[in-house]
């Protein structure tokens, strides 16, 4: 019975160079692969190059991501997660197929969220969301990271579940160059009816959100009255382990203010990679 459901995997590979800010990935071979039938639940794999070259790529250590799609040319069999098994590994050389001096295992995974830290910079998060049915994101969990003059050979495993509708499978491959998320941090202001104390203070309450570390958080209070123009400046705020908010007390007594006027607070936040919002 297992004859009976043979996949057609007569789709050919097509490899994109996602070219970034940070480098380029040249020299990718052969432009198209072709990927034998097989068996359902058995294996089949393909194998291909490319080079990332010491010219124009100022980013060493640039983790590669490997995005494979897999697509059902018979649209009533759409692929569904679990369909596939995805295995790759990437052996890098000195010369092209010469000098081998390292093999690097990828993880390949098609759950959401998918995410990993950067090698070089701990505090660094490469985060991938919302990953649709039949594609997969390849990758080293250790962080398989590009290296200036290197020329990579990848192969390619697929498997089958062994109950896979039998029909005919387009592959395509992507090679992504992965640069860090540069979205700032989220500022929420806490209000609430202890906002203020009777020794005419407010209690400033943020909560920041963020993938990356928290640098900074900042708030100023101003006075919009042209009249009697107040800016108190940047106060930095410290976090509050307890309620995990950043907190502070401002005391209006101090700055000869009254806290019964009309005042406007602002708020800034920065992470560790110098991503910052202001509210």
């Amino acid at each position: 019975m297992k004859n009976k459901t043979l996949p057609l995997i007569l789709g050919m590979v097509l490899l994109i160079g996602i070219v970034t800010a940070a480098g380029t990935i040249t020299n990718v071979l052969p432009v198209n692969l072709y990927i034998p039938s097989f068996i359902a639940g058995e294996s089949t794999s393909t194998t291909f190059s490319f080079e990332y070259p010491n010219v124009d790529n100022n980013y060493n250590n640039a983790p590669l991501v490997v995005r494979v799609n897999i697509t059902s040319l018979d649209e009533e069999y759409p692929v569904w997660k679990g369909d596939f098994n995805l295995f790759m590994y990437s052996e890098q050389y000195l010369l092209p197929g010469a000098f081998k001096f390292n093999t690097i295992p990828m993880t390949c995974s098609e759950n959401s969220t998918i995410s990993f830290k950067a090698k070089d910079k701990s505090a660094v998060q490469y985060i991938i969301d919302n990953v649709p049915n039949g594609t997969f994101y390849c990758y080293n969990p250790n962080y398989y990271m590009l290296q200036l003059d290197s020329k990579d050979e990848v192969t390619l495993n697929i498997t089958s579940n062994s109950a896979l509708y039998p029909g005919e499978y387009k592959v395509d491959i992507e090679l992504l160059e992965m640069e860090p998320d540069s979205n700032p941090p989220n500022i929420t202001m806490i209000l609430n009816s202890n906002m203020y104390s009777e020794e005419d203070k407010i209690h400033v309450q943020f909560d920041i959100a963020d993938i990356y570390s928290i640098k900074t958080v900042e708030y100023k209070i101003t006075n919009p009255d042209l009249n009697s123009y107040y800016n108190s400046g940047w106060i930095e705020v410290q976090l509050n382990e307890e309620t995990g908010l950043y907190e502070d007390y401002f005391d209006f007594s101090e700055h000869d203010l009254t806290i019964s006027g009309s005042y406007w607070i602002f708020a800034r936040a920065c992470d560790v990679l110098g991503n910052c919002r202001e509210m």
